[in-house]
């Protein structure tokens, strides 16, 4: 087994920390393998599993994949059992896939669109940008949205103007920001 170098999980990632080195999770780097591998259409990469690849990683149980519509989730994928029309579960870890569409979390399809088209390929497996993540979490903003892209804009995001947002969406940006550069 190969032990994992623990500096490069300190902090943001500077490029040289690969994806599985950005899981805290074992299982999780199991699983995403192995959808990665399986899978026709892998999705792009978003929610706790995509964060930690940009910012100091953190624990998630899930991992959460974007398709534009439901068609576009696999029906099935070697290695997982579908156990509702939206996640997967792995045979042998119990990790969940979350397939993620835009009629599932209430938001604009062209939003989900433009963070599809903004993703980058990163070891098998597309990875929403940070501004990506930044413009889906502003639709929500929940306590822990909003600590997220707290995080997002300590390491760097200060633009989402590519995404089509809402005038309270990007107001909320707004604010988070004025917040950051108040506690830095």
């Amino acid at each position: 087994m190969q032990l994992r170098d623990l500096i490069k999980m300190t902090g943001p990632n500077d490029g040289r920390r690969t994806l599985a080195e950005s899981i805290m999770v074992p299982e999780l780097v199991v699983a995403l393998r192995g959808w990665i591998a399986d899978a026709a259409n892998c999705g792009v990469l978003i929610g706790g599993v995509a964060l930690s690849y940009y910012v100091k990683p953190r624990t998630t149980q899930v991992i959460d994949v974007l398709f534009l519509s439901g068609d576009e989730i696999p029906e099935r994928v070697v290695g997982f059992k579908k156990t509702r029309a939206s996640a997967f579960q792995h045979d042998h870890t119990h990790v969940e896939i979350e397939a993620i569409t835009p009629q599932l979390v209430n938001a604009d399809p062209a939003l989900i669109a433009r963070v599809i088209e903004t993703a980058q390929p990163h070891d098998g497996i597309a990875v929403a940008s940070p501004a990506g993540l930044v413009a889906m979490k502003l639709g929500r903003l929940s306590l822990v949205d909003r600590a997220d892209v707290g995080l997002l804009i300590k390491y760097g995001v200060r633009d989402v103007s590519q995404f089509p947002l809402g005038a309270a969406q990007r107001r909320a940006f707004e604010e988070l920001i004025e917040i950051v550069d108040r506690e830095a």
